[in-house]
């Protein structure tokens, strides 16, 4: 699945796979590095939707709400 079509709550899953696959230790080094990679494109896939649901609250209400500043 391309990244622009990954949702935020499928990515958070997929991220939550490769950590307990991480924590369990049974890969090789390099399994584990791309692993890690992947888990950081996801990390910061998540930031991006967050960042653009936080843009789109802000916009909707014309300020960011006092629990997201």
């Amino acid at each position: 699945m391309k990244q622009e079509e990954t949702s935020l709550e499928g990515a958070l899953d997929s991220l939550e796979q490769i950590v307990e696959v991480l924590e369990d230790g049974k890969m090789s080094l390099e399994e584990s590095l791309e692993l890690y990679e992947r888990g950081m494109k996801l990390v910061s896939l998540c930031q991006s939707r967050l960042q653009n649901a936080e843009k789109r609250i802000e916009c909707l209400t014309g300020e960011l709400p006092s629990d997201l500043s």
